[in-house]
């Protein structure tokens, strides 16, 4: 799957997998060790997360039911919990660096191609 930033009009990950069974979605990117600049995560539905067991920080993207984006957190580290968003439908994560990287800020709509 391709994450794109309309808004922005710009590629955002083009290796991405998606996390929306119970099982996919509790373990998220915890095996990993690290992972590159393409690649991302989409966990649906969620409206909070946490970094326990992580490798490495992560940015992270809480997207609405319109594939707005409603809050981002840049270098999260592992061993943190993020604040609940009651209106985010999933939510992304991608490598530490990439929400400054791409430019994403809040109220950019996404779009995914799978």
């Amino acid at each position: 799957m391709k994450i794109y930033n309309s808004t922005q009009n710009n590629l955002t990950a083009d290796d991405v997998k998606l996390a929306k069974s119970f099982i996919t979605r509790t373990l998220g990117l915890i095996p990993k060790k690290m992972i590159s600049e393409s690649e991302g995560l989409i966990i649906k539905p969620c409206n909070s997360i946490h970094t326990f067991f992580m490798k490495f920080s992560i940015d992270v993207l809480f997207v609405g039911t319109n594939d707005e984006i409603i809050a981002l957190y840049e270098n999260v580290k592992p061993w943190r919990i993020l604040p609940i968003h009651f209106n985010s439908s999933y939510v992304i994560e991608l490598k530490c660096g990439q929400i400054s990287a791409k430019n994403i800020a809040k109220h950019d709509i996404i779009q995914i191609d799978e």
